[in-house]
């Protein structure tokens, strides 16, 4: 089975006593075909996009909320404001191709695929793993997703970096020691409930 970063994160961040629901939810969207019509964040995504690849400027989210329906505006407002916050670590980049990876942790295939890519002149380049939900990730998540990230399967010029735009964090990938028993068992745990 495969499923997709932000899944896994909403999985990992959950209680031991929501996690067999939201393993089997998680599950079912992921055996269905894809509906744009349900993805929540897929405009906002692509706004960012846009953005990276043109004005770079904010524009196109504050465009994008403006237009919102009423049941995405608050949502996507805050985003557009907050990632202003976030988007001048680019600042002096320019977009580059980014390509998803799968990275396998307890036997579950897990899709990392970032939303945008930037590199400097300098050669430096990062993928970013963009975060928009309200649930703030507990410090064991965080710590989880940013050691995911560091695994093989990402292209070896590019650093990941996780951003949780209603923070206004961007963090590089980092290792944690003894954190990968952990996301093995999450793996295998999403596994065992899911099945």
């Amino acid at each position: 089975m495969e499923i997709g970063l932000g899944a896994f994160i909403k999985f990992a961040n959950a209680t031991s006593q929501a996690r067999p629901r939201l393993a089997r939810q998680i599950a079912e969207q992921s055996r269905s075909d894809y509906d744009p019509a349900t993805d929540f964040w897929r405009p906002m995504r692509h706004a960012i996009n846009r953005d990276r690849k043109t004005t770079r400027d904010g524009e196109a989210l504050r465009q994008l909320a403006q237009a919102a329906p009423d049941r995405r505006r608050p949502s996507f407002e805050e985003i557009s404001v907050r990632w202003d916050g976030v988007a001048p670590r680019w600042n002096g980049a320019g977009h580059i191709p980014s390509h998803a990876a799968r990275i396998e942790i307890g036997g579950l295939q897990v899709r990392v695929n970032p939303l945008f890519s930037e590199q400097w002149t300098d050669g430096h380049a990062e993928s970013a793993y963009v975060w928009f939900n309200k649930e703030e990730l507990h410090d064991d998540t965080l710590a989880g997703v940013r050691h995911l990230l560091t695994r093989d399967g990402h292209e070896a010029h590019l650093e990941p970096v996780f951003v949780d735009v209603r923070r206004t964090v961007a963090l590089a990938a980092a290792p944690t020691d003894g954190i990968d028993d952990w996301l093995n068992d999450l793996g295998a745990e999403f596994r065992g409930l899911a099945a």
